[in-house]
């Protein structure tokens, strides 16, 4: 009878307490934390402009009206109005940048808006030269000239300017010998304002690639391309100190990086056509965007398999590892609601998608 009485108060006590009703913010916690990540596939009504304009649109930034910035090979920087409708965005050519194929080739590479909103920062990753450029005048200044390729840049709160190498090539003909064979001639630096010269940060990467921080900037993050890794170090970002913390996340092929507004790092994936979130605190991976195919997951293989018997891939390096995208996948950026993702690519067109 004991028995029988206890566990009819069990039984009670247990329904009660499944049935207590969840505070507001309880249940906002719960429809937040279980909202899922979008996924997106490759449509043609994506495309942005759509009319081709573009030249090697390798990354861009948004600007607080709504328009946006993208790396143009030929002209520096492409500005590009919400209709769609662009033009050359600075006067590169007389602060000092040349694109005069085949005997000067010039790799407009990494952009990136400083914080206050009023400049942007371009990187060559053929000839190592960074550029300033004022977002209200367009009055573009070079800033520094590396002796190597300058892949991707980051400007901090204090005004110290990070960046990569990929590795130790003068022109694009030798960054892609050193992506055919890989080296470990890749490096991270550091300069504590835009007059101080450098100071090496990390090395021996095998093709240093996209660089940026987390919201607070302490904690530093450099993909490693060859290697399908990007690195985490813990930073001071004013004594300019970097300890290396370890391998932040493993994405095939890692280019360009970003971290959203809920702290993921979101990651480009060229070898793969797509973008990853990697969310820290889940301990998970989530893909954003996919623009793989049977065909070209095909060529993904063999460059895989080449890549972990050593062996050249550069051949592969074609159309048709990224057919139907207009150019190999290399980045994205939102525009500042988060409403909108743009993903970059070393074609004509960007892609679109209400995020």
């Amino acid at each position: 009878m004991k028995l029988s009485i206890f566990v009819l108060f069990l039984f009670a006590f247990t329904l009660i307490c499944c049935n207590t009703p969840k505070t507001k913010d309880e249940i906002s916690h719960t429809q937040e934390s279980i909202k899922p990540l979008p996924y997106f596939t490759f449509q043609n009504e994506n495309l942005f402009p759509g009319d081709g304009s573009l030249l090697r649109a390798e990354d861009g930034v948004y600007l607080e009206d709504g328009r946006i910035v993208v790396v143009d090979q030929a002209k520096g920087l492409r500005l590009i109005e919400k209709d769609g409708s662009n033009r050359p965005f600075g006067d590169f050519e007389a602060a000092g940048f040349v694109h005069l194929p085949p005997e000067r080739v010039a790799a407009p590479n990494g952009v990136v808006l400083e914080h206050d909103g009023k400049h942007i920062l371009m990187s060559d990753v053929a000839d190592g030269k960074i550029y300033r450029v004022n977002v209200a005048t367009e009055k573009v200044e070079m800033i520094y000239d590396h002796p190597y390729g300058v892949n991707t840049i980051y400007r901090d709160k204090t005004g110290a300017l990070w960046f990569s190498q990929s590795t130790e090539s003068t022109n694009v003909e030798e960054m892609f010998r050193d992506v055919n064979i890989p080296v470990p001639h890749g490096a991270v630096f550091r300069m504590a304002d835009l007059k101080s010269a450098p100071v090496k940060i990390a090395d021996s990467l095998y093709f240093a690639n996209g660089i940026t921080m987390d919201k607070d900037e302490k904690h530093l993050f450099v993909s490693e391309t060859m290697m399908d890794r990007v690195h985490g170090f813990e930073v001071d970002i004013n004594s300019g100190l970097a300890k290396y913390t370890g391998v932040a996340a493993n994405v095939g092929s890692p280019d360009n990086i970003l971290i959203d507004q809920e702290g993921r790092l979101i990651v480009a994936s060229p070898l793969y056509n797509q973008v990853v979130a990697v969310d820290f605190k889940n301990h998970s991976q989530h893909v954003i965007f996919d623009g793989s195919s049977n065909e070209n997951l095909k060529i993904t293989n063999e460059y895989n398999r080449r890549s972990h018997l050593g062996m050249e891939r550069l051949e592969l390096l074609s159309a048709d590892l990224f057919f139907p995208l207009p150019g190999l996948l290399t980045g994205m950026f939102f525009s500042n609601d988060g409403n909108t993702l743009y993903i970059t690519n070393l074609g004509n067109d960007l892609l679109k998608y209400d995020y």
